[in-house]
């Protein structure tokens, strides 16, 4: 079974910034991921408040740092064809 790399997005409700990132992602990777988002003002995410607070949206690729702040595109279309080719061997 082929699984989709795990993009991690930590944020909250109220961030434009996470809110552009994920539309980004829909935009130009529909199809090559799945989204797991982590709100950090959960209580249960105490931890990444602590370590993200000012710097959401932040994004992981399958567990490694990938970006704050900004999606970066071109890193991720790196590392998602990394992957992709990695899987169809």
């Amino acid at each position: 079974e082929n699984k989709l790399p795990k993009i991690t997005l930590y944020s909250h409700h109220f961030c434009t910034l996470c809110d552009e990132v994920e539309e980004e992602l829909q935009n130009k990777f529909y199809g090559r991921y799945q989204l797991e988002k982590v709100d950090i003002t959960k209580k249960e995410n105490i931890k990444f408040l602590r370590l993200y607070r000012h710097d959401i949206p932040v994004c992981f690729l399958n567990g490694q740092f990938l970006c704050m702040h900004r999606l970066n595109d071109k890193l991720l279309n790196r590392k998602l064809c990394e992957i992709e080719d990695n899987s169809s061997k």
